[in-house]
C-alpha cells in the first residue's frame, strides 16, 4: 500500500522510541512525513536513529514519576495514531529480575489507555506483544493460531500477556481502536541487543569475540526481518483507522521455524568465515539444558493475511544479506 499517501502529516505516538523496532518504525515514518513523537525512559544515544544520523522526530523522556508529560503530548498534538513498542524484552534479564520487568511493562500500558480512554482524536493503537504468551505446548500444537489460550509461565512472557488482559478490558469498556499483536522473533538493522542471537554472531565474527550460547542450538524459532514487520504495523495502523479490522488479537510471523544452527550457517555463509562458524557450532554441543527457554515456537499468521491482506515475507538470505551489510558498514 501506499504509505507515504496515509501517514502524511498525521500526529504518530511512539513508545519506545530508541528500541530496535522503535527506532526502525520512526525511520519509515519520517520517511513517509508524518509528525512523529517518540516517547523514551532511558536516555539512549546507542539506537539506529542516532547511528545513521536520523532528524525530524520529536523526542520525550519520561520516568515513572512524570507520565504526565506523555499525557501533556497526547493531548497538546492530538495524537492519532499509537504504537505501543516499548518494553523491556530480554528474557533472561526478566527471569533474573522480575519485579523490573512487571513494573516496566505493565504500568505503562496501563497509564497510556487510560489516557487514549478520554483522548478523541486517537484512530488506532498497536500494542505490540509476543508469541511468548502461548508458553510452552505440545509439538502437535504448533504453529500457534490465536484460538490457542495462552499459557505464559516466566516472568517475560507474563508480564505481556497481563499487559494484553489490561488491554482486552479498555478495548471491552471503553471502546478503544486497539489491536494486540503476537510475533516472532524480530531481526535486522538496527538490533542492538547483542544477547539476541543474530546480531551476537554477526558480532562475534566482524569484531572476533567469543560467541557466548545460551541453548542447544535446536530450539526453533520464527525469525521475521524488520522491514517486513513495520510494513506490518505500519498497515495495520491504517486499517484499523479506516475501521477494517474486526479482530483484537493478530498473529505475525513466517511459520518457517530456524534453529540458532540454522541461523549460524546462513549468516555464515554470508559472511564466508567458515573457521568461526564450526567454532560456533561446536559451542552449542557443550550446552546440554536451554534453561528457562520454551522448545519449539512457531506461529501461524494466516488470519492476519486472510482478514488483513497484510504479508510481508523478505527472502530470509536477503534479509541476513541486507542485515549483516548494516553491521559491517556501522561496526
Amino acid at each position: 500500500m501506499n504509505f507515504k499517501k496515509y501517514f502524511k502529516n498525521k500526529n504518530v505516538l511512539l513508545t519506545g522510541l530508541f528500541g530496535f523496532v522503535g527506532s526502525n518504525l520512526c525511520k519509515k515514518l519520517i520517511e513517509c512525513d508524518a509528525r512523529v513523537y517518540g516517547v523514551y525512559k532511558n536516555n539512549s544515544t546507542y539506537s539506529l536513529l542516532n547511528i545513521e544520523e536520523i532528524t525530524g522526530f520529536n523526542s520525550v523522556q519520561y520516568s515513572e514519576n512524570n507520565f504526565e508529560i506523555i499525557e501533556e503530548l497526547i493531548f497538546d498534538k492530538d495524537i492519532e495514531h499509537c504504537f505501543h513498542l516499548a518494553s523491556q524484552v530480554e528474557v533472561q534479564k526478566a527471569f533474573l529480575n522480575p519485579i523490573h520487568t512487571f513494573e516496566n511493562n505493565i504500568n505503562l500500558t496501563l497509564k497510556l489507555l487510560d489516557t487514549f480512554r478520554r483522548s478523541r482524536s486517537i484512530r488506532s493503537i498497536i500494542l505490540t506483544s509476543t508469541d511468548k504468551v502461548y508458553g510452552d505446548t505440545d509439538l502437535d500444537k504448533l504453529p500457534y493460531n490465536e484460538q490457542l489460550i495462552p499459557n505464559p509461565v516466566y516472568p517475560y512472557e507474563v508480564s505481556k500477556y497481563i499487559c494484553e488482559i489490561i488491554s482486552k478490558c479498555y478495548y471491552q469498556n471503553y471502546n478503544l481502536p486497539l489491536v494486540i499483536t503476537r510475533t516472532s522473533n524480530i531481526f535486522g538493522p538496527g538490533q542492538l541487543n547483542f544477547s539476541a542471537i543474530i546480531p551476537s554472531l554477526i558480532n562475534s565474527s566482524i569484531k572476533n569475540l567469543n560467541f557466548l550460547p545460551r541453548t542447544n542450538g535446536k530450539l526453533k524459532r520464527d525469525y521475521m526481518f524488520i522491514d517486513d514487520w513495520v510494513n506490518s504495523l505500519m498497515h495495520l495502523s491504517f486499517k484499523k483507522s479506516e475501521e477494517e479490522v474486526d479482530s483484537l488479537v493478530y498473529n505475525f510471523g513466517n511459520n518457517k521455524p530456524k534453529s540458532a544452527i540454522d541461523i549460524t550457517k546462513s549468516v555464515f555463509k554470508i559472511l564466508n568465515d567458515q573457521d568461526k562458524m564450526e567454532q560456533i557450532l561446536n559451542s552449542f554441543k557443550k550446552i546440554k539444558d536451554s534453561k528457562n527457554e520454551i522448545i519449539d515456537q512457531y506461529i501461524d499468521s494466516e488470519k492476519a493475511e486472510k482478514e488483513l491482506g497484510i504479508k510481508y515475507e523478505t527472502n530470509f538470505d536477503e534479509a541476513i544479506k541486507k542485515t549483516t551489510d548494516w553491521y559491517i558498514k556501522y561496526f
